[in-house]
């Protein structure tokens, strides 16, 4: 929840109201008899505001990410993922039974390599990264991509979960299918894809998840509308985020030299001793600090990863960095 939009409060009125007009619950799946307009009229919304032919919604960002990787299930698809995806991408490979080849993390000459070594034409070339990477707040470089996705005519898949709504890119333009869960910047619950009219409806026939899933309750529904209305009009939460990164992001230099840092919001640092990480995540939540607390294998070392947020300011920082930078050196004083 980034931009704190999740914590917004609303009108019991205006809820009780759509409630009305759009029934409590659709009891079916979309293509059954759980459709509902309220669907049709926010995926318009958000393909218009993103500048995609079409979009859908899903019921989680991992369901999205499961269901578009199925529509090339049994086809000549060779896929090319960062080494550093989210589980939801490397379940969505895995479960469909497509050949993978993985590149080393934002290495792009690697992934060149790759691409022109399996130059069979009749092959069709996958290209797919997160756009902020989870466990590290690494961004991709969307542009290199689309310029090796154009170079090997390849397709191009990013999951944008850990971006969308923030200031992190100016557009999404040459990307060809965009994936997202809606619980990060956007403060809701749900997923989306955004693509072509072909790969929506390939979606519609093939995506085992969003056929063969209930749809959403409609009060859902209208905490994504709520929050999409939020989103158009949340500059100066950006703004604010941003500073906050590059307010988190000095002090944290100066403490950690040799430690790295990002211009996401999600920050992080490591350990190489699983007790050290442990003893100061505790320590922390003692103090009323709450971070997340990253093991293997979702991590090679043990990360203590932040999330920085709207409702932060500079005095949680300088708290959080004091606590950590406290005792962090006297565990290595140990």
């Amino acid at each position: 929840d980034y931009l704190g939009l999740g914590q917004l409060k609303f009108s019991i009125q205006d809820f009780s109201e759509f409630m009305k007009i759009y029934s409590p619950n659709l009891s079916s799946s979309r293509l059954v008899s759980g459709n509902s307009i309220i669907y049709d009229d926010l995926e318009s919304t958000i393909s218009n505001w993103l500048n995609f032919k079409n979009c859908l919604i899903f019921n989680s960002g991992y369901d999205a990410n499961l269901s578009i990787f199925n529509i090339f299930k049994d086809e000549d698809i060779l896929v090319f993922s960062d080494q550093k995806n989210h589980a939801s991408i490397i379940d969505g490979i895995r479960l469909s039974g497509l050949d993978k080849k993985i590149y080393n993390h934002l290495d792009y000459k690697d992934l060149e390599g790759k691409l022109a070594y399996h130059s069979n034409k009749n092959v069709q070339k996958l290209i797919v990264s997160d756009s902020v990477f989870s466990t590290n707040g690494n961004i991709v470089n969307i542009k290199k991509l689309v310029e090796l996705k154009n170079k090997y005519n390849a397709i191009l898949l990013i999951d944008a979960s850990h971006s969308l709504g923030l200031s992190i890119f100016e557009n999404y333009h040459d990307v060809d299918v965009l994936t997202a869960s809606l619980s990060k910047a956007w403060g809701a619950h749900g997923g989306i894809i955004l693509s072509s009219n072909d790969i929506r409806k390939l979606m519609i026939n093939q995506g085992r998840t969003l056929i063969y899933s209930s749809s959403l309750p409609i009060y859902n529904l209208y905490f994504i509308k709520k929050s999409l209305q939020c989103l158009f009009d949340a500059g100066k939460r950006r703004e604010k985020l941003t500073y906050l990164s590059d307010y988190f992001n000095k002090s944290f230099k100066v403490l950690f030299p040799n430690q790295t840092n990002s211009a996401s919001p999600i920050k992080k640092i490591t350990f190489d001793r699983l007790d050290v990480a442990k003893k100061i995540y505790n320590t922390l939540f003692e103090n009323g600090v709450f971070l997340s607390y990253l093991r293997y294998p979702t991590v090679e070392k043990p990360t203590l990863r932040i999330s920085l947020s709207y409702f932060h300011d500079e005095k949680d920082i300088d708290k959080l960095l004091e606590l950590i930078n406290q005792y962090y050196q006297g565990e290595k004083n140990v």
